[in-house]
């Protein structure tokens, strides 16, 4: 489970990343056309195929979002596999022992302080 968790965290980072990366891409793209704007230098297709290739990059990294999502849950229904199961065993452990091994150690007034206040 551990490794899933981690998986997870490796491909949150690398999506987080490439975000990023895109981000750069359109700041860069936009302060490209804002100049080329003012020089009347930029050429339509190749702006056209500037977007083109960054609505593909988003697309990408949209995919790996959704893929993260759905490994979350698998990792979330893991662990609440494993948490209903661990409940159940000690539930079968409190049967077998009986109530009392369950307050056994605790002080009397129930507060779970085994120290004396001033």
């Amino acid at each position: 489970m551990e490794a899933a968790v981690q998986k997870l965290e490796v491909l949150l980072g690398k999506a987080e990343s490439e975000l990023t990366a895109l981000s750069c891409k359109v700041d860069q793209e936009y302060n490209t056309l804002a100049g080329s704007q003012a020089a009347n230098t930029q050429v339509p297709t190749e702006l056209i195929s500037n977007v083109q290739s960054l609505r593909t990059e988003l697309m990408q990294v949209s995919d790996e979002v959704l893929e993260i999502q759905k490994q979350q849950k698998m990792v979330m229904s893991t662990i609440q596999t494993q948490l209903s199961t661990l409940c159940s065993q000690f539930d079968d452990l409190s049967n077998i022992t009986g109530p009392a091994a369950l307050t056994e150690g605790k002080p009397e007034d129930g507060k779970g302080n085994s120290y004396e206040s001033d």
